[in-house]
């Protein structure tokens, strides 16, 4: 059996969708763009003053061609990089938009640059627990108008895995579409097997913003896989309670689903939630809260009644270094996460805002073990190994057991980056720490960084973002 974490029972799921369903008919959604109001008018839904009240029975229908887990696959310009979600799940993947950079060399925190980003796609690339090389920082020595553009340019240019990027708008989807047909080879062959996704962000309490809404429908008609996502603050922008939060949040992830299936039946999505508590007492926001991993549990399991696959965050820590506190916060939210959903999405400081070069090992390591504890247990007579113990008895020694030398590297996870030795030969090698570990390891990695497109490849796709200005 695989393992999996749940707070609500298979009743408290029906009843949080049902409330979901309620407030889109009695609250609505605010959309205000006129083409997504369209669609909702066409199917009898009252529209007012912006605020979409969308009906039960609309919902219904639009989840009935919205594809399910098992129909999944978020695809890589690499095939051998491709994500068959049943399969490969749980996999990591990189949260974006940081801005803010802890320098390999000096360890000062400063702002990222286009540099920083080409570098840690690469080491993403390489990183053998990573499945989605999704861009961790925002450049902010590019025009800020158009750093997404910037940001997917160098994207495509340094990995060969799937990204998941932003869509602010109709053209930066649009853009998007043509730099990665530039690494495709043609726009037919990207369309044909997209290697991108796109993030999909409600603007809670019970709204979302046109360019969002752009973004959206422009996806849904070339059915460019996204990831749409409510991030609810408890007691903030949401009731206080992880059950009211839960339900908003659900309520503003259908109406979304069900726009994208109203421009395109069959338009692939995967269900995520942002929603996170606040701390009463300092005035932030908690990435790493027990209440965020509980609600990542709450909102995996509304995804799993839809049947969709689902992505939510964990490794993202409140912690300012790769300290105790990271390591704690690492592995409540990583486990949460890995056992209730399909991919984690991580690897970022102080409330998604800062990126340790150094964390990227640290966080494939870490979840390299969360994969381990969410794999399918196996129990059958090869695993249960009668014939072994009874060959063996009282006074046997399985390590010389057959048996042993071939199940021990599958059954038993090995480190590449923790430590399990005794002290003297830890010591001898230097006794670094995790952190020391971890850096030295990423600074031969980023010693390495090259592009995965040819120069005039990567030139055109500049050239795309220079003209967005």
């Amino acid at each position: 059996m695989k393992p999996s974490l749940k707070y609500l029972s298979e009743d408290e799921v029906k009843q949080v969708h049902e409330a979901a369903l309620d407030l889109l008919v009695s609250t609505g959604m605010r959309m205000p763009y006129e083409e997504a109001q369209e669609y909702f008018k066409q199917e009898g839904c009252k529209v007012e003053d912006d605020i979409v009240y969308i009906n039960r029975e609309v919902v219904e229908k639009a989840l009935e061609t919205v594809p399910k887990r098992d129909e999944m696959t978020l695809h890589a310009r690499d095939e051998k990089n491709s994500i068959k979600i049943t399969d490969d799940s749980p996999v990591l993947a990189a949260m974006v938009e940081a801005t803010q950079v802890i320098d390999m060399y000096d360890r000062k925190k400063r702002s990222a640059t286009n540099e920083d980003l080409a570098i840690m796609t690469s080491v993403l690339e390489n990183l053998d627990n990573v499945g989605v090389a999704s861009p961790p920082i925002t450049p902010q020595d590019v025009p800020q108008a158009v750093t997404d553009w910037y940001t997917w340019a160098t994207s495509l240019s340094y990995t060969t895995k799937h990204i998941t990027g932003p869509a602010p708008g109709k053209q930066s989807v649009q853009d998007t579409i043509k730099m990665a047909s530039l690494a495709a080879g043609s726009e037919e062959e990207f369309l044909n097997r997209p290697f991108l996704s796109f993030w999909i962000l409600t603007t809670p309490p019970m709204k979302t913003e046109q360019l969002t809404l752009e973004g959206l429908i422009e996806a849904s008609k070339n059915k460019i896989p996204m990831l749409i996502s409510s991030g609810p603050i408890t007691g903030v922008t949401a009731p206080v309670t992880i059950a009211g939060s839960t339900a908003m949040a659900h309520a503003e992830i259908l109406s979304c689903l069900t726009l994208s299936q109203l421009v395109n039946p069959g338009a692939p999505a995967v269900y995520t939630s942002f929603a996170r508590s606040f701390d009463m007492k300092t005035g932030n926001i908690s990435m790493a809260s027990p209440e965020f991993a509980i609600l990542k549990v709450t909102m995996g399991q509304m995804g799993d009644y839809l049947g969709m696959a689902t992505s939510m965050p964990g490794m993202l820590r409140d912690s300012k270094l790769l300290d105790g506190q990271t390591g704690f916060e690492t592995g409540i939210t990583g486990m949460a996460s890995g056992l209730a959903s399909d991919v984690i999405v991580g690897m970022q400081f102080d409330m998604d805002k800062v990126v340790d070069y150094a964390d990227f090992v640290y966080c494939d390591e870490c979840m390299a073990q969360v994969k381990r504890l969410a794999k399918e247990l196996v129990v059958d007579e090869k695993t249960l190994a009668k014939d072994v113990v009874n060959e063996r008895g009282q006074d046997g020694n399985y390590l010389r057991a057959t048996h042993t030398v071939k199940n021990f590297r599958k059954e038993i996870w090995q480190p590449k980056l923790f430590e399990r030795r005794t002290w003297t030969p830890w010591e001898d090698e230097g006794a670094l720490d995790i952190k020391e570990k971890a850096l030295e390891k990423v600074k031969e990695m980023a010693a390495e960084a090259a592009p995965v497109v040819d120069e005039e490849t990567k030139k055109k796709m500049k050239e795309i973002a220079e003209q967005a200005q």
